[in-house]
């Protein structure tokens, strides 16, 4: 692949191309969109004229073996995830998939194989990252996950972050109104309800989604487990790798709640410079409130320092409200207060009534610091590192496999510790 702007080859028409093509489409000296694909022609057709896209097909090999198609973006839901990169890899394509990549380490290893296939097939093709034929690259895969890449969280949360000194405590939380996980069926492109409601019944496969659940929980697959693995394939997974970045690794989870739709847990954590533990509550779950309630906040002494991210949920387009936005609140200096007796001769300021003690008059002030940038700044960072590290050049590149790899231990850490309390304590949660 010697070409500067990448191909794209794109699998389903779903939610995230809402956020996902306008970018793309602004990049044209880094992407060019070359083909998507549905299961839905009315769907696929409105998408490729909409987006301004060269080919549409309903048959999904049009895009995984298409000889003008560098890069596979596999926006299919996350029971698709491996069948579709194992099969881009081995034909010697690079493949971006959104997070999780995988649910289970068998799985995870299957898509690791397949980029020796596809290294093999580079050696024999004109798909080569090298301008050396002779010694291709393997294929490489990119998990998506935007807000890790957000200018603001980037340069300023981790910033701030890494002077705060010792954490005590921190909260991660991700609670939404209900989710349209449908195609673009309610915006402006003229796809109908019906073409929706078909391609989301076309997309989504139950059967699939149990099927690659057994590797994680063989034959004890319950219901409830089933919920939440559908909640962390589509959002929370997200909200676990921005968690991991920041915080680094637990050292152990604990008290894990599926209530669907709604779920919790606590993890245990370190400081790094003293020893000194802390926990982070973690709590998510949809409801029929339209708003997105999510952020990451750590609590230190005198400092504490959220990051917001209010990114379009699924279903839903960018818009000019959403965003991702820094807070950092800190002790001020005091200020003066009015303060009264009871008996009408109460002061402005701090200034008449001369009764009260100097402490008395006084309150600490917040100095409150936002910093804020825009959902499709994060979008267009992501793309960028992507197109940077396909191209073998200095990338700031962070979701790779190796991550993907960091956010299932996670996922598993959950899940054992889930099975432990599932034994021992036999309660509604579990």
């Amino acid at each position: 692949m010697t070409n500067t702007v990448l191909r794209l080859g794109i699998l389903g028409a779903t939610s995230a191309i809402q956020a996902y093509l306008p970018v793309l489409r602004s990049l044209r000296t880094h992407y060019t969109l070359t083909i998507i694909y549905d299961p839905s022609e009315e769907v696929v057709k409105q998408c490729q004229t909409r987006f301004g896209i060269t080919h549409s097909t309903t048959v999904i090999e049009d895009v995984l073996l298409h000889k003008d198609v560098d890069v596979v973006l596999n926006l299919l839901p996350v029971e698709y995830h491996e069948q579709h990169t194992v099969t881009a890899l081995e034909s010697g394509k690079d493949v971006m998939v959104e997070a999780p990549l995988a649910m289970s380490i068998p799985s995870l290893r299957r898509i690791r194989d397949a980029t020796k296939k596809g290294q093999a097939a580079r050696s024999s093709s004109s798909i080569n990252n090298n301008t050396n034929s002779n010694n291709p690259d393997a294929p490489k895969v990119f998990v998506g996950c935007a807000r890790r890449y957000a200018p603001c969280f980037t340069e300023v949360f981790k910033k701030e972050l890494a002077n705060l000194g010792r954490i005590q405590y921190a909260r991660c939380r991700n609670i939404a109104g209900r989710m349209n996980i449908a195609t673009p069926a309610s915006t402006p492109s003229g796809i109908n309800g019906a073409s929706a409601a078909t391609t989301v019944k076309q997309l989504n496969s139950p059967e699939k989604f149990t099927k690659i659940l057994e590797d994680v929980f063989g034959e004890d697959l319950t219901p409830d487990r089933i919920a939440f693995c559908r909640y962390l394939g589509m959002l929370g997974c997200h909200d676990l790798s921005l968690m991991r970045e920041s915080l680094g690794f637990p050292d152990a989870v604990s008290n894990v709640a599926i209530t669907d739709p709604f779920y919790s847990a606590i993890f245990h954590y370190t400081n790094s410079s003293d020893g000194h533990p802390f926990t982070l509550v973690y709590e998510a779950g949809i409801d029929a409130v339209p708003r997105c309630d999510a952020h990451l906040t750590v609590y230190g002494a005198d400092k504490t320092i959220t990051v917001e991210y209010d990114f379009p949920r699924p279903g839903e387009k960018i818009s000019s409200g959403t965003f991702v936005r820094v807070v950092v609140e800190e002790a001020g200096s005091l200020q003066e207060v009015g303060v009264g007796n009871g008996q009408g001769n109460g002061s402005i300021n701090g200034k008449e009534n001369r009764q009260q003690t100097e402490d008395e008059l006084l309150r600490p002030r917040i100095k409150r610091t936002e910093t804020v940038c825009s959902c499709e700044e994060a979008y267009e960072r992501q793309f960028m590192a992507l197109h940077s590290y396909l191209l073998g050049g200095d990338s700031a590149a962070k979701t790779t496999t190796e991550d993907a790899f960091m956010d299932l231990r996670l996922l598993l850490m959950i899940f054992e510790h889930y099975n432990r309390q599932c034994g021992t304590i036999r309660t509604p949660l579990g």
